[in-house]
């Protein structure tokens, strides 16, 4: 089992370019992949996407990339002995041709952006080699994360999976005394009443068949056990299995419902609402399941 959580981070130089990359992964019901690639990388977003298929299933990955020239400040500024440089070899022209020079700040800013233009333009194929090695690298420590976690949430889910078929067990304990116990209740009202009437009497015994009937949760106890049954070989594959963990939560809520629905009973009431309580809680865990 895997986790939809995860993050990873790369770095790589080659021939006085540096590529660097970041990337994570939050819950998503699809796969969803994001990539902020500058303008003239744009064309590998889709190599991007494939190499993320190739190993996650629904998520949403987004990545981040820099890339800059060996010796370039962070921000993208130019260095001062690159704007240095720049001015020298201006000078040295003006004065081949006898123009006045003169340093001011507009021409900082000239010169700065025509260097930063300069920087931009990286060498495609070694750019594009070492972006989609950083995004190889990324993946395998972000998926490493994410099977990490899908380890605590594997152990997890099987914990509340217990504590859910314990309820369960309790409510098919209880649930055949509901009638008994209506039975009970119906003869003591009526003798409070003070009417009289027969243990025998059709329209009593009518009665009563027609409440264990609707009380009757027999069918909702067995479907349960069958859901909880399913769940077990689910958390057991190795593929991903959060959406056929979704679906099958959703008949597990339904069951739980119609329980609670023909529930008379207080105590089997108070098991449904902490069944009930059991289940939002396992849903919260297989919402960050891939």
């Amino acid at each position: 089992m895997k986790s939809m959580t995860g993050f990873g981070r790369c770095e790589l130089a080659e021939k006085g370019v540096i590529v660097g990359l970041q990337a994570s992964s939050v819950n998503r019901k699809n796969l969803e992949v994001i990539c902020s690639l500058p303008k003239d990388l744009q064309q590998l977003e889709r190599k991007v996407q494939e190499k993320v298929r190739a190993v996650a299933s629904r998520g949403r990955f987004q990545f981040s990339i820099e890339v800059r020239v060996d010796g370039q400040e962070q921000g993208g500024l130019p260095s001062d002995e690159q704007l240095d440089r720049a001015i020298e070899r201006l000078k040295a022209v003006a004065d081949r041709y006898g123009a006045p020079f003169s340093v001011d700040a507009q021409l900082l800013v000239q010169v700065a952006r025509l260097i930063e233009d300069e920087a931009a333009e990286f060498p495609s194929e070694v750019v594009e080699d070492l972006l989609l090695r950083c995004v190889d690298a990324v993946l395998v420590d972000l998926i490493a994360m994410r099977e990490l976690e899908g380890e605590a949430l594997l152990k997890d889910l099987t914990e509340r999976r217990q504590r859910l078929a314990a309820l369960v067990a309790q409510v098919k304990e209880l649930a055949p005394g509901m009638v008994d116990k209506y039975r009970e209740n119906l003869f003591s009202r009526l003798e409070q009443a003070g009417l009289e009437f027969d243990l025998g009497d059709e329209r009593v015994l009518r009665e009563i068949a027609l409440f264990a009937d609707r009380c009757d949760i027999s069918e909702e106890i067995t479907r349960l056990d069958s859901h909880l049954d399913q769940f077990d070989q689910l958390l057991a594959k190795s593929e991903p299995v959060g959406r056929p963990l979704e679906f099958l939560l959703q008949e597990v809520g339904r069951e739980i419902n119609t329980s609670g629905s023909k529930a008379s009973s207080i105590e089997v009431s108070k098991l449904v609402l902490e069944m009930k309580n059991e289940l939002e809680r396992i849903r919260e865990q297989v919402a960050n399941v891939e």
